[in-house]
């Protein structure tokens, strides 16, 4: 570096400092000229005297942060007149603002802490609400499952039921034949009772082998007629019950109450169907019949006759 570059630098230096005067300086100048003690400005101020005099000579070591001092230079600025162009000045050559880069980089610090935080706050909220969601679905079930009475029939089982009805009765109608009088014959092929007792009244022969012929037959055609079977059933519960004896004819089928009896009579075997086999005991002709091998909430389906329960 050449002394005329030296020159020059000492120079810049010595143009800086005249054109910014001391700060201290230029209170003291202002408080002098009013004719003011050190004391007046720190009593005025609610300051200690050292403060005050520190801050003229410069020396803002005493003062806790750099707002103190600009906020302590202000107000001892505006009791002595001092320019307010010339303090700004001096107090920005003393504490410079704080560069842009800087500013930016805490500014885009604290956006990305309050996005994560949105982010979160966020996240937690729709967990919150899948649980609660979950919850309510759990208790829901839980209702619906316990609301549920296993010993009535479900949609399908009655649709199922009156199917089955609607088929027997079907086969009922179909199997019938016309009688020589034009009432129909059950598909079984056995007459009815009147048209025996109609035979049995008929004349007979005169002839005493002819009349013990008849009357053997007689006596063989009764034997040989189907009786009725009798079928009782005490209800514990509510049940739905369908019964059908061989004929094809529908005795029961209908809800039946708890606490009722039922008894039917018909012939045998019987098809039975029992929404509840739980619900009741049955017999047929006085024999218990077992319903224990059925399993409870569905409907059980068997047929009945007095010397074996099929």
């Amino acid at each position: 570096m050449t002394d005329n570059q030296i020159d020059m630098l000492k120079d810049d230096e010595a143009a800086s400092q005249k054109a910014t005067p001391k700060l201290g300086e230029l209170l003291k100048t202002a408080r002098e000229a009013k004719g003011l003690s050190v004391g007046q400005i720190a009593q005025q101020l609610h300051l200690r005297p050292s403060i005050v005099a520190a801050i003229e000579l410069d020396d803002f070591s005493e003062i806790a942060s750099a707002t103190y001092v600009k906020g302590y230079v202000k107000n001892y600025a505006r009791l002595v007149d001092v320019d307010k162009e010339a303090i700004d000045a001096a107090l920005a050559f003393y504490f410079p603002v704080v560069s842009a880069p800087t500013m930016q980089s805490f500014s885009r610090k604290t956006t990305h802490e309050a996005r994560d935080g949105r982010l979160m706050l966020a996240t937690y909220l729709i967990i919150f609400v899948l649980l609660a969601l979950l919850v309510v679905w759990w208790l829901q079930k839980s209702a619906q499952v316990s609301g549920v009475d296993m010993s009535q029939l479900t949609a399908e089982e009655v649709a199922e039921l009156e199917q089955e009805s609607q088929r027997q009765q079907l086969l009922t109608d179909d199997g019938q034949i016309p009688s020589k009088d034009g009432t129909a014959e059950a598909q079984t092929g056995i007459e009815p009772m009147q048209e025996v007792e109609q035979e049995e009244q008929a004349p007979e022969p005169d002839t005493s082998a002819a009349e013990s012929d008849a009357e053997a037959q007689t006596l063989t055609a009764a034997n040989e007629l189907p009786h009725d079977v009798l079928l009782r059933m005490e209800l514990t519960a509510d049940c739905w019950i369908k019964i059908t004896d061989a004929v094809g004819k529908t005795l029961v089928n209908d809800l039946k109450v708890g606490g009722s009896a039922i008894n039917v009579a018909g012939q045998e075997p019987f098809e039975v169907i029992l929404g509840a086999p739980q619900a009741l005991t049955m017999t047929i002709n006085g024999e218990n019949v077992d319903l224990t091998k059925y399993p409870k909430g569905r409907v059980a389906r068997l047929t009945l006759s007095s010397s074996a329960n099929l």
